[in-house]
């Protein structure tokens, strides 16, 4: 019996992995902005529909809430020309009804905590490890 529950107590944190969140596209916009030079120029007569989603969903975001409200999606439901690196924020001035705005991109990512979701696999392995000793040790020792 001990042998079963060591066997489980192994087995359980290699089976499942941890549960670590997807990335994230987080996208911020702000009016009464100006051609910075220093930042890509964008037109939104230029965009393609999805980076017109995403610009139109973050201005009305920001229009509709308190200011510095971001819209966050999956890195894989976003349009490739405007998702950054990994971990890296990307500004561009978008040109939209004569006026300029900024449209900041972020690249969130995530990675697996230590102390919430390493330690206690480690955790019950090791538990499983004595429970695995204790079972050997019963059944040969004399």
């Amino acid at each position: 019996m001990l042998a079963l529950v060591g066997f489980a107590l192994i087995a359980a944190p290699v089976a499942s992995p941890p549960d670590v969140p997807e990335d994230r596209i987080e996208y911020y916009v702000e009016d009464g902005w100006m051609d910075n030079e220093d930042q890509v120029n964008l037109a939104y007569a230029n965009l393609t529909e999805a980076e017109r989603a995403v610009f139109d969903e973050a201005r009305q975001t920001n229009e509709n809430t308190s200011s510095g409200t971001t819209v966050n999606a999956s890195a894989g439901d976003t349009p490739e020309s405007l998702t950054p690196p990994p971990d890296s924020i990307r500004l561009y001035n978008v040109r939209y009804d004569g006026e300029w705005y900024l449209l900041q991109v972020r690249h969130l990512t995530y990675e697996v905590d230590f102390v919430t979701q390493q330690l206690p696999r480690v955790g019950s392995m090791a538990v499983g490890v004595v429970c695995l000793v204790g079972a050997a040790y019963r059944r040969f020792a004399v």
